[in-house]
């Protein structure tokens, strides 16, 4: 009953808007949270704040957009406090992990709206780039609020763009799927393509900046014909002689009349499908993933941020010879830190398997026990950890742990540093 009533959480935080949505049980899709606005729902809420200057009131969303001039408006978060641990406004000071942790506690108390007894089992928050200041402040954030490590993943919005995607129905997917991305930061276009020449199939996606060609300034500057004209021309030139069937486009940018007459041209011989929600819900199907909950096992996602390798430890385990996983591939290597005790059985060495998931081969590591000498057999546990100095640059740390009383630790750690970016 327990497993049944944790919630699996995903929340889009953009420059200018973030939103929220939780896997629905029932339905076995994300739905979208909102608040009250009035007498509406408010799902795309405005990442703002307003302080009342005498009663130091808060208010946040589209409410903090509307206040007058009695308060202090606290805009552009993001952008605040990406580079400083503080900032001034109107004389007052805001310390930026406290202001992030604020509006997520805003956020997430919406949940207690719809499932008011559940808890969160993991929460997955999708923004723009995983930038290392913006991730770091994230996750204190949400430390701060009880989410510790183990239920919280950051990743970015092509991440959350790839879960999206698969989640959907095979025909949608089974070839190449495009995303064009229009927001204040330009336009942008991302290709998922999908080997499916073997199992696990193998996800990427490449992503191209056009937003020199199509700025969001162009928003005010061109009429709607030109602004038409300029995204088809875009349009036509990156999807040329690309098998792309199904395409999404979001963001603010795409809310304008020229945008569904644009829309209709990109429809011919492809399904085109237009919305605010796509990163939310992505989002959220990570959860699901993550929670171990999902259906996606038969896929490995892979990025800039994703080591393109399982890494396993060759051990004997239940009377027989077997490879224990470190690390899989598809994981981001800056959050791989994994560790397995091992008691050696007369051996002088340890084997560490890197398998490339796109060469198909396979590399043993051999890592020598000479230096742990002077001691009967089975009378020296050591502890493997698994770290990542670069995403093709693992580190293997091997500490001597002793037996108990019968052999005390030499507190000894020896550590190496594998290569795996040309394997094979």
């Amino acid at each position: 009953m327990n497993e049944e009533r944790q919630l699996l959480v995903g929340i889009d935080l953009g420059r200018t808007i973030s939103q929220i949505s939780c896997f629905d049980n029932k339905i076995y899709e994300p739905v979208p949270v909102g608040r009250m606005h009035g007498t509406e729902r408010e799902y795309e809420i405005p990442v703002a704040f307003a302080i009342n200057k005498k009663t130091n009131e808060w208010l946040w969303g589209t409410d903090a957009l509307e206040a007058g001039e009695d308060f202090i408006h606290l805009d552009n978060i993001l952008e605040r406090i990406a580079s400083v641990d503080k900032f001034e406004i109107a004389g007052y000071t805001f310390h930026s992990k406290e202001v992030l942790k604020r509006f997520f506690l805003k956020e997430l108390s919406l949940l207690k709206e719809y499932y008011p007894n559940d808890t969160i089992k993991k929460l997955v928050i999708s923004i723009d780039d995983r930038d290392v200041a913006i991730t770091g402040i994230i996750k204190d954030a949400c430390e701060e609020l009880g989410i510790m490590a183990d239920r919280l993943v950051v990743q970015n919005h092509k991440q959350s763009y790839m879960y999206y995607a698969v989640s959907q129905p095979k025909e949608l997917w089974i070839n190449n799927v495009g995303m064009f991305e229009y927001n204040t930061g330009g336009l942008s276009y991302s290709q998922i393509s999908i080997d499916r020449k073997n199992v696990p199939y193998i996800v990427g996606v490449e992503k191209k900046d056009l937003s020199d060609i199509m700025p969001y300034e162009l928003l005010v500057e061109s009429d709607d014909i030109r602004i038409k004209y300029a995204f088809n021309t875009v349009a036509n030139t990156v999807l040329h002689k690309q098998m792309v069937t199904t395409i999404y486009v979001t963001g603010s940018g795409f809310e304008g009349r020229w945008a569904s007459e644009a829309l209709k041209e990109l429809c011919v011989g492809r399904r085109v499908f237009r919305g605010q929600n796509l990163f939310t819900k992505g989002a959220c199907y990570a959860a699901r993933e993550f929670a171990g909950n999902g259906k996606l096992e038969g896929f490995i996602f892979l990025d800039e941020d994703m080591i393109t390798s399982d890494i396993l430890i060759r051990t004997y385990h239940n009377a027989e010879f077997c490879e224990v996983a470190l690390a899989k591939a598809g994981s981001r290597w800056k959050e791989i830190d994994s560790s397995i005790d091992v008691i050696p059985d007369d051996e002088e060495e340890i084997q560490i398997i890197t398998r490339n998931v796109l060469l198909h081969e396979a590399k043993a590591h051999i890592l020598s026990l000479s230096g742990f000498t002077g001691r009967e057999n089975k009378m020296t546990r050591f502890t493997v950890r698994l770290r990542f100095a670069s995403k093709d640059t693992c580190i293997v740390t091997l500490k001597d742990n002793g037996f108990g009383e019968f052999c005390p630790s030499s507190n000894r750690i020896w550590e190496r540093y594998i290569d795996i970016s040309d394997e094979g």
